[in-house]
């Protein structure tokens, strides 16, 4: 099966970012999951080993291009991510189940679309939130440049809802900025493993803070890519939701590329139950 281009599906990304700045990013479990992205969803085969462990996230493998006979630069990371009960998801998405099952049952086997997989669009991060219905899920209230925001619901043979993803496009001047909240429901018995890659030569770091609401953030950050920028991912987990900062940036923006990773993870308050 081709795995088509998440671009060429919706439309919304522009394409010189998408090859020049945000690398390829990705779900895998015990299946392979798919996770809207910057770029196209490639599965990537392998074990790897614990390096380092944050709250929630582990930083389990880094490599350089050509190391290990491979030929792209990248890292995996685990997500403990505390499943959901499908019931709790009590907005309009409550369709999503008798849509997949549509589609799956009218599927043909040429086909290069993924039938167990629903896409909606939305103007705002706001309306996705309502669609999905999950007390849970935090808000990101930020002075940055809302571009639209992409929900997809993944599910399981039988229309069940396995896991959502709402990520939304943002930017600030010269910061392209990514954010995303990732949530798994009792329908899904795969582990979490957040995937990056990108066919250039670039090294990864980590370091961790402790945001306002005492949440650990997790950022791995990348060596400068060919289009000159440099990207960070900040990851905390609440609740059992990941949520995830994606920025891409010239080095020359570093201090506003930082500003704005604090700002938003100063976004999520001390869980109350």
């Amino acid at each position: 099966m081709n795995i088509p281009r998440i671009a060429d599906v919706l439309g919304l990304i522009d394409e010189e970012l998408l090859d020049a700045e945000l690398p390829k990013r990705k779900w895998r479990g015990k299946t392979a999951r798919i996770l809207l992205a910057a770029a196209c969803v490639c599965l990537v085969l392998g074990t790897v080993t614990a390096l380092a462990t944050g709250a929630g996230t582990t930083l389990l493998a880094k490599f350089r291009k050509g190391e290990d006979g491979g030929f792209e630069s990248g890292y995996d990371m685990a997500a403990q991510l505390t499943p959901f009960p499908e019931e709790a998801l009590t907005g309009d998405i409550r369709e999503v189940p008798a849509i997949i099952r549509r589609q799956i049952e009218e599927a043909t086997p040429w086909s290069n679309q993924f039938p167990n997989t629903y896409y909606r669009v939305f103007d705002t991060a706001a309306q996705a939130l309502k669609y999905v219905g999950l007390e849970e899920l935090r808000p990101i209230r930020w002075d940055v440049e809302e571009t639209g925001t992409t929900l997809s619901v993944f599910g399981g043979q039988r229309g069940e809802i396995t896991s959502v993803s709402i990520m939304t496009q943002c930017q600030k001047g010269d910061v392209h900025l990514q954010t995303e909240a990732w949530l798994r429901t009792e329908n899904d018995s795969a582990d979490a493993t957040f995937s990056v890659r990108t066919t250039e030569d670039v090294d990864y770091t980590e370091e961790s803070f402790t945001a306002a609401g005492g949440f650990d953030c997790h950022v791995i950050r990348s060596t400068a890519l060919e289009s000159g920028f440099v990207t960070y991912d900040g990851h905390i987990i609440r609740a059992g939701i990941l949520y995830t900062l994606h920025a891409a940036y010239p080095p020359s923006e570093e201090a506003k590329a930082d500003e704005l990773l604090h700002t938003w993870a100063d976004q999520f308050e001390p869980e109350t139950r």
